[in-house]
């Protein structure tokens, strides 16, 4: 079975309504499947353009591959972009301006996220996510691959066309699954996923500019 679409069971399961996220201060709702558990809009938002790159951090790139090849291919589906998925140290700084799928295990990152009003405390867990947006930095990070690859399905419903490039509203979501997938009936999608082959490693995911 394509990997993609294992790690996608549980998601689906996930959606299995459409509802509306509203934030505490009465600005327009996002439409978004499903709703996340915690959501600041904000002013502004995230250019995503010709030079825009993927960082995907070292050490996690057989799993968060995934996430990161969905985004890619999203973002070329909208507006033909082809953007590099880099890897990246976990002690390094990403360029103003790229897509950055981290872990919550990088203390920089978790107190970059906690001064934007994103703490990443126990209730997000092993599937949850933070995401956090704004006109230089858009991030997306997680404790596990499941995770982040959830949180690239709400970034993907949040980019809009804008001319030739893509444009995502500054925002700030906290979400986690309701449901404990590690509960699930023998034979289901977790273990699917826990028998399945790992991603090759990064050096093959870099996609050359047209």
């Amino acid at each position: 079975m394509n990997k993609r679409l294992i790690w996608m069971v549980p998601f689906l399961l996930f959606c299995a309504a459409e509802v509306s996220a509203l934030d505490t201060e009465g600005q327009p709702p996002l439409k978004l499947v499903p709703a996340p558990k915690e959501v600041q809009l904000r002013d502004g938002g995230f250019r995503v353009g010709p030079q825009t790159k993927i960082f995907v951090q070292l050490g996690h790139q057989s799993e968060d591959r995934i996430a990161a090849e969905t985004l890619a291919e999203e973002i070329a589906d909208q507006s033909g972009l082809q953007l590099d998925i880099m890897g990246m140290k976990a002690a390094g700084k990403a360029e103003d301006g790229a897509i950055v799928l981290a872990r919550l295990q990088d203390s920089r990152v978790r107190r970059f996220l906690a001064r934007n009003g994103l703490k990443a405390d126990q209730v997000v867990g092993e599937d949850g996510y933070l995401l956090f947006s704004d006109h230089s930095h858009l991030i997306v990070a997680a404790n596990s691959g499941q995770g982040l690859f959830y949180g690239v399905q709400t970034l993907r419903q949040l980019l809009r066309p804008d001319g030739k490039n893509l444009v995502c509203p500054a925002v700030g979501i906290r979400d986690w699954p309701s449901l404990d997938w590690q509960n699930l009936g023998q034979g289901g999608a977790h273990d699917d996923l826990s028998r399945d082959t790992p991603p090759a490693p990064l050096q093959l995911m870099h996609r050359p500019r047209s």
